[in-house]
């Protein structure tokens, strides 16, 4: 991440909800390759960009942090639709729906590692 960029998101997080992040900024803290990867939070309906009268998109420190727990997620093969029907779930229930992407998240990443783990000894 470059250093003007670095430095901007960091002054962000004294205003969290404040929407100034572009998709082009989105998509070097994210290292995308294209401004449709970085767009396909907001079009999945996982994250609710802002946009101005021309129709760019702006993103706020808040959603930058959930979308970097989505992308954890994302990595492990698992789809936005997937990821939208299980947190309207819990949102349904009742709960939390971000302290669930949060233990979701954790668990998946140790089932993960541990069944590679587990493939690697079995190759042995």
């Amino acid at each position: 991440m470059k250093k003007a960029l670095k430095t901007r998101y960091s002054d962000a997080a004294k205003f969290p909800d404040e929407p100034i992040f572009t998709t082009k900024d989105i998509m070097e803290i994210f290292h995308f390759s294209s401004q449709a990867t970085a767009q396909r939070f907001d079009k999945s309906g996982l994250v609710n960009a802002k946009k101005n009268k021309n129709g760019h998109r702006f993103y706020s420190y808040n959603q930058i942090e959930y979308m970097k727990k989505l992308q954890k997620l994302v990595n492990y093969d698992i789809s936005h639709f997937a990821i939208k029907v299980l947190l309207e779930f819990e949102k349904y229930k009742g709960r939390d729906a971000e302290k669930f992407l949060d233990e979701f998240a954790e668990f998946y990443t140790k089932r993960y590692y541990y069944a590679n783990r587990n493939a690697k000894c079995k190759r042995k």
